[in-house]
């Protein structure tokens, strides 16, 4: 006896199921736009650039870590001394 293979036939997607298709994958496009139009908004940034520095000053917890205030500290009174030695100069 020959073992002969049988193809599985899949039946084409009719001209309406593909029509309906193309408006899902539309509708799925247009929804992601959107959501990336918004998170790309420049209130989205800002709030999310806010986040990010009260993150560098924070803890898990939520909690001041004091050395990374300390070092923000030093560095603004050293700017604003240079700037003041640099008038007294004039």
């Amino acid at each position: 006896m020959a073992h002969e293979e049988v193809t599985p036939t899949v039946p084409k997607p009719s001209v309406v199921d593909l029509q309906a298709e193309i408006a899902a994958a539309r509708a799925e496009l247009a929804a992601s736009l959107a959501a990336l139009k918004g998170q790309a908004s420049a209130g989205a940034l800002a709030k999310r650039g806010g986040r990010a520095v009260i993150g560098l000053f924070t803890d898990e917890q939520g909690g001041v870590r004091p050395e990374r205030i300390a070092i923000v500290g030093a560095v603004v009174v050293g700017v604003v001394a240079l700037s003041i030695m640099t008038r007294r100069r004039r």
